[in-house]
């Protein structure tokens, strides 16, 4: 009985042991289950097709695979064109590793291909996608940067083609030219892949028509190209060596910025000159200051661009660089715009003078005050002994909407000698009853007429202010209504969002009569020129008072006008409600006709869109007369760019050297947009041109080239 007992229980510790097993030191050794089949899948979703040439990435993953030799695929291709069914970057990858395949350089028979991805630890286990092999998307050429308007004879140009969806190894463009010449210009490099740079060099002569086309063509796909029109102008005027002064300025408030200076330029190269700026900080706080500076000018360059402007390169100290953008008007004068990347307008003058300043001045200066808000001063200073202003004869007018406005009186002030580039420091003075802050000013002399000024450090006034002076010569303290009367004055007139242009005639009795466009982007479409009323007074200084200068509704504007002795003048307001500054010139006295405005001009003028943001604008023009009309042709350039834009126009001549009519181009947002615009001639050689639509505020200043 006892053995039949014991017997059970060793089977069950017998049995225990086969179903656990044991290790050698006597543990129980764990269960391995049974591997589990492995599988392979794409990681993404494959491309259900691809034009030739094309090339696409396939990525392929093994599941349940656990050693190397089970994580790795191999990649084939089959198509019904054996052999030509395209290529992989690899045949053998490691799962989850990427595998480029390229498509066929043609079309296969039945149009697919069968890429396969294949588990080497089981080649029963693969996947595979199909891939419909289709033509290319076409070609497409276009020019990568905007292609000039117009380049000068002799001038080189860069120029790029952009070339999408060629698949082929090496996509390019070949560049070609054609003109009604034998002699059409060059190209250098001739072929060019996509957005690379290749230099137009323009032919030595004007071609016969003008102009030249340029072509950018798909060498992949000679079908496809891209065209442009260049007109091929006559060389422009160089500058002169000599001594130039220069002014460059902002708008009026918190943007306010002024750049004076003069360099002297000898056969492409600057050698000296200095400059003073002025413009608002903000501080740590948010509140704008006014900084200004004196720097000299170490050297420089200057040449021609391609588009005919004038690029002036200034070196400033140790390696700082500024660049001046012009457009000249003759050898001597022109034009010039954009500082340091800032926009900004201004003038270019050869100097022919640097004597100490004598006799009266009319002045104007506009800009900021201490607060960065919009403020100007007029009026005349009576240089009246050496170096000194004693307060008499002299006037001074402010506009400020913050510290003070009107007649302030001036007490004893100074003007330095001049340096050697004639830079003198104004120092004016308020009188005694007088609340009017302390300004100083530098003023670099262009002649015995003309100075510009810039406010510099050290004053009470500290704000931004720029401007000029004109000199009154004999005239000074002489003035009388006779000054004035039987004369007609070409005016512009500005402030942010307003821009006014006209022409006045003044009566012996103290009338005035006159035509004017004012423009604000309020009215309801084009605006004819408008007639005004109103009267003046003349003080021996030189300030003229215009009093209700109205159309009878729409607007009433006073102003005070600063005669110089030549017969031109300065504008500001003589209000608190507006900022508005400006000039005006004597208009000639015979009528005019077309053929008064003839010829090539420059124009300098600021553009301006409904969000009030100022843009300069430089543009080279040429009219040509008929018996009653004027056709313009001409390329202006914004915003400092390097190419040129063309525009068109036609005017309506009038007597009155009122010529109106439209301009189609100089609207960059809509360029085949007709804007209306009136030109106010002052004589043969210069006028005054405002835009009198809504589109965009737009007025220039135009002088003789």
């Amino acid at each position: 009985m006892i053995i039949r007992r014991t017997l059970p229980l060793l089977f069950a510790i017998l049995l225990l042991g086969s179903l656990g097993g044991c290790t050698s030191g006597g543990s129980i050794a764990p269960v391995i289950p049974p591997a589990k089949p492995i599988s392979v899948l794409f990681l993404g979703a494959p491309p259900s097709s691809l034009a030739i040439y094309a090339s696409a990435t396939f990525s392929a993953g093994i599941a349940n695979g656990t050693s190397t030799t089970s994580n790795v695929l191999t990649w084939s291709i089959t198509c019904s064109s054996p052999g030509a069914c395209g290529s992989l970057s690899t045949t053998t990858a490691l799962g989850g590793s990427p595998v480029t395949y390229t498509a066929p350089s043609a079309i296969p028979a039945g149009s697919t291909v069968t890429i396969t991805a294949t588990a080497v630890a089981d080649t029963t286990k693969s996947i595979s996608a199909t891939v419909t092999i289709v033509p290319p998307i076409p070609i497409s050429v276009s020019f990568f940067a905007t292609v000039p308007a117009s380049t000068e004879v002799g001038a080189s140009i860069p120029l790029s083609a952009a070339i999408l969806n060629d698949v082929s190894a090496n996509p390019k463009v070949q560049w070609s030219v054609t003109c009604g010449a034998s002699t059409c210009g060059s190209f250098n490099p001739i072929d060019t892949t996509s957005e690379a740079q290749t230099t137009f060099a323009a032919p030595s002569a004007i071609p016969l028509g003008g102009t030249v086309t340029i072509t950018a063509t798909s060498i992949t796909d000679p079908t496809k190209s891209a065209s442009a029109s260049i007109i091929i102008t006559a060389a422009g005027p160089a500058l002169a060596n000599g001594t130039y002064v220069f002014q460059l300025s902002g708008p009026s408030g918190y943007n306010a910025s002024f750049t004076t200076g003069v360099f002297t330029a000898q056969n492409g190269a600057i050698t000296g000159g200095e400059q003073d700026s002025t413009y608002y900080l903000s501080d740590a706080d948010g509140n704008s200051n006014a900084y200004t500076q004196f720097q000299q000018l170490s050297g420089g360059s200057y040449t021609t661009t391609a588009a005919g402007n004038l690029q002036i390169n200034l070196t400033i100290g140790q390696g700082e660089t500024e660049t001046l953008t012009g457009a000249l008007t003759s050898g001597s004068q022109g034009f010039v715009a954009q500082l340091y990347g800032t926009l900004g307008s201004g003038s270019l003058a050869l100097q022919t003078a640097v004597a100490p300043p004598a006799g009266g001045y009319a002045f104007s200066t506009f800009g900021g005050d201490r607060n960065s808000q919009s403020a100007s001063l007029g009026g005349v200073l009576n240089i009246d002994s050496p170096g000194k202003i004693s307060g008499a004869g002299s006037v001074i007018d402010v506009n400020d909407d913050i510290n003070t406005s009107g007649e302030e009186a001036l007490g004893a002030s100074t003007v330095s000698a001049p340096d050697k580039f004639g830079r003198v420091q104004i120092q004016l003075l308020p009188g005694s009853k007088s609340i009017l802050p302390s300004l100083y000013l530098a003023g670099y002399i262009v002649d015995a007429t003309h100075i510009f000024l810039t406010e510099t450090g050290g004053d009470n006034f500290l704000g931004v202010q720029g401007g000029q002076a004109l000199g009154q010569g004999a005239s000074t303290g002489t003035f009388t209504t006779s000054s004035l009367a039987n004369s007609s004055y070409v005016f512009a007139i500005s402030q942010t969002g307003l821009q006014v242009a006209g022409v006045f005639t003044a009566g012996a009795n103290g009338s005035l009569t006159g035509t004017l466009n004012r423009n604000n982007l309020t009215g309801t479409g084009a605006q004819s020129p408008i007639p005004f009323t109103g009267s003046y007074t003349v003080d021996p200084t030189g300030r003229v008072t215009l009093s209700n200068l109205t159309d009878g509704s729409t607007f009433n504007y006073s102003l005070h006008l600063y005669l110089s002795g030549s017969g031109n003048g300065l504008l500001a307001d003589n209000g608190t409600s507006t900022q508005l500054i400006g000039q005006a010139f004597q208009q000639q006295t015979v009528p005019f006709t077309a053929a008064s405005f003839s010829g090539g001009y420059g124009m300098n003028a600021s553009q301006t869109t409904s969000s009030y943001v100022a843009t300069p604008l430089l543009a080279t023009v040429t009219s040509t007369p008929t018996s009653t009309t004027d056709t313009l042709a001409g390329y202006a350039v914004t915003n400092n760019r390097v190419a040129d834009f063309a525009f068109t126009g036609n005017l309506t001549a009038a007597a009155n050297g009122v010529f109106t009519g439209t301009l189609t181009g100089l609207n960059t947002k809509s360029p085949a947009t007709a804007n209306a615009f009136t030109f106010y001639l002052i004589d043969s050689t210069r006028a005054v041109a405002i835009e009198t639509d809504t589109t965009q505020l737009t007025l220039g200043y135009m002088a003789h080239q």
